[in-house]
């Protein structure tokens, strides 16, 4: 029985978080994430993609042994990535669009009254 992909990485990940917080008066935990940000920044990205690309390749049944195959996983997860990144302007254009500073006095929370 095969362990999926994505049960080995987040075991890691929660390992790899044990051992640094078990470790923490040896080492400065933030300080030491401060100074290689880049690097996690770096690993998460390539966590992101690593899955995204799996689960595009599922849902579509791609075929990565040809060229042809190789042409349409790149065109259908460029079409899918771009597709994410459009959401999430929409997301961001719809929140930013609210007004956030409309204060309704009639309401029951206590912390809005004055």
């Amino acid at each position: 029985m095969l362990i999926p992909a994505w049960l080995i990485i987040s075991g890691l990940v929660i390992l790899i978080f044990v051992i640094l917080f078990r470790a923490m008066d040896k080492i400065y935990v933030l300080s030491w994430v401060k100074d290689n940000f880049f690097w996690f920044f770096l690993i998460a990205l390539l966590i992101f993609f690593t899955f995204s690309l799996t689960k595009v390749s599922k849902n579509y049944n791609l075929d990565f042994s040809t060229k042809d195959g190789l042409k349409q996983a790149g065109g259908i997860y460029l079409s899918w990535f771009g597709n994410v990144i459009g959401n999430l302007g929409k997301v961001t254009g719809y929140a930013v669009q609210q007004d956030w500073t409309n204060v309704n006095l009639n309401s029951s929370n206590s912390t809005l009254k004055k």
